[in-house]
């Protein structure tokens, strides 16, 4: 908001009097009711940054914009994105000034300047982003979004089941029980477990399992254990995992004679890892 002040004076023993017409940025933006400090929603703010120079008066009235990326955007790490702002006139049209900085609140490491720039480098956690950009008419102009998530595109909560066949001369026996799988967000661990209840010659036996893989541009690696409380028997896996959020798995194992053979099928539920 912009408060004009008058200050006069009087000089008694001279007789004549002076009066300066001041302005002064004095606050945010009172149209909007925007706050710099709230991180959590779009936010546009102005303060008075001193040392105005009264020759920038096209500036007076500017106001400064996100365009890319929105509130709660998912952007995959260590992919390029763009991050896009504007500086608009009092009028509402587009100002060539470029010297916009960028910086997050959870990664203090990064920061980049333009108006439209490409970046790889922001880390994973969500953000809230900021622009900010110093007017030569001594206005400092900024904007934030928050909740965008950096991360691998393969990372989430996945759900599904795991499938396990069991075979004895001649005699076969199946199970299907639900599976809860994670992958971390850099997208490179996956971990999860299982359960089901076999039934063998009249004798029900609740069986679990521990999956622990490695991920490598969408090839899984690693090993399911059969968790019998007092040992875990680790049987090799493999299996595949899309950007889409599909996961697939599978193993096989000779046990003293009983054969077993194992799959899973999990899809990602949401990409929020902050409950794991």
């Amino acid at each position: 908001m912009r408060v004009p002040a008058f200050t006069c004076f009087f000089p008694l023993l001279l007789g004549s009097a002076a009066c300066v017409n001041t302005v002064k940025v004095v606050g945010g933006d009172t149209a909007t009711g925007n706050d710099l400090d709230d991180d959590t929603a779009d936010t546009n703010d102005s303060g008075d940054t001193g040392g105005a120079d009264s020759d920038w008066h096209e500036f007076d009235g500017a106001s400064l914009v996100i365009l890319s990326p929105a509130s709660g955007d998912f952007l995959p790490w260590s992919e390029d994105a763009e991050f896009k702002a504007e500086v608009h006139d009092a009028d509402g049209n587009v100002m060539d000034f470029d010297d916009i900085g960028w910086t997050s609140d959870i990664d203090t490491a990064w920061g980049v300047t333009g108006t439209d720039v490409t970046d790889s480098t922001l880390d994973v956690g969500t953000h809230a982003l900021t622009a900010t950009a110093e007017l030569p008419n001594g206005d400092r102009l900024a904007y934030t979004i928050g909740g965008v998530l950096v991360q691998s595109p393969y990372a989430g909560i996945y759900s599904g089941t795991l499938q396990v066949d069991l075979s004895y001369d001649t005699y076969a026996v199946a199970c299907s029980g639900a599976t809860t799988m994670t992958v971390d967000a850099y997208g490179e661990t996956v971990t999860g477990d299982a359960s089901c209840l076999l039934s063998l010659n009249g004798y029900d036996l609740d069986t679990a399992y521990v999956m622990e893989y490695e991920n490598s541009d969408g090839t899984l690696s690693g090993t399911s254990g059969i968790d019998l409380g007092f040992y875990q028997y680790d049987i090799d896996t493999a299996g595949t995992l899309d950007t889409d959020g599909n996961m697939a798995a599978s193993f096989t194992a000779d046990l003293s004679g009983l054969g077993m053979t194992g799959t899973l099928d999990a899809t990602r539920v949401t990409r929020d890892l902050s409950g794991s």
